[in-house]
């Protein structure tokens, strides 16, 4: 409830900020062009434009307002599967407000949830006057259910705790016990040494913003330690 209530919030503050840059445009657009044409072309300027320049600021607001709750994305062409439709799609539909996310952030049986939340929320967001010369657009439903599909297909696969390496060890220990509090336990070698530590803070932040039990810092470095040992090389 208390992420819902901070994503609610930050919904918000982006369609404020939103309104707020398109009637500084407003304004700026009237007093160059006062009789509402472009000089010589009988044309009227663009307010929204609904291209790059409305989508950077979008994309840049979502950033501000959401923090460590949207995680770092991939490039297009870091997508499993990049020529698939499916790919095209959450390229299309996803980076206008954020990062491209990564199927594997969530496995199969989290992502129909996590896509329907943000479905509900592009639909809300759409529907804002303010918003709409951001340049949104909005899958319809075939398209959502090939979204949510293809992140399936490509999901996060969860270790099984038998599994693990050096199972009885403090460091998986605290892995299990922690990590599989909010989720199913992510491969060690999902990522590298390197991005480890950078992954568990932002689960971290978000256990914080959830209300949930909060992850002590000797648990955090015991669990960064485990994982950076067995991580993808």
């Amino acid at each position: 409830m208390a992420r819902d209530r901070l994503l609610i919030i930050a919904i918000v503050l982006i369609v404020v900020g939103a309104a707020g840059i398109l009637a500084t445009r407003h304004v700026e657009t009237e007093r160059q062009y006062p009789h509402g044409f472009l000089p010589g072309s009988g044309m009227m300027p663009m307010m929204g434009d609904g291209g790059m320049t409305g989508r950077r600021q979008m994309k840049e607001m979502m950033k501000g307002m959401m923090g460590t709750m949207l995680p770092h994305g991939v490039p297009p062409g870091d997508l499993p599967d990049p020529g698939s439709r499916g790919a095209d799609l959450v390229t299309r539909f996803c980076s206008p407000c954020h990062d491209i996310p990564s199927p594997s952030l969530h496995a199969a049986q989290e992502w129909p949830a996590v896509e329907s939340r943000m479905f509900a929320r592009m639909s809300m967001m759409s529907g804002m006057p303010m918003m709409q010369g951001m340049g949104m657009e909005i899958p319809s439903p075939e398209e959502r259910e090939a979204i949510t599909e293809y992140m399936k297909t490509h999901a996060m696969k969860p270790a099984s705790p038998e599994t693990l390496p050096q199972p009885e060890s403090a460091g998986a220990v605290s892995f299990k016990t922690v990590c599989s509090r909010c989720h199913p336990l992510p491969d060690p070698k999902l990522h590298t040494a390197q991005e480890w530590p950078a992954v568990v803070d932002r689960m971290r932040s978000r256990v914080r913003e959830m209300g949930r039990e909060a992850m002590t810092e000797q648990e955090r470095s015991t669990i960064v330690s485990y994982l950076s040992r067995h991580a993808r090389r």
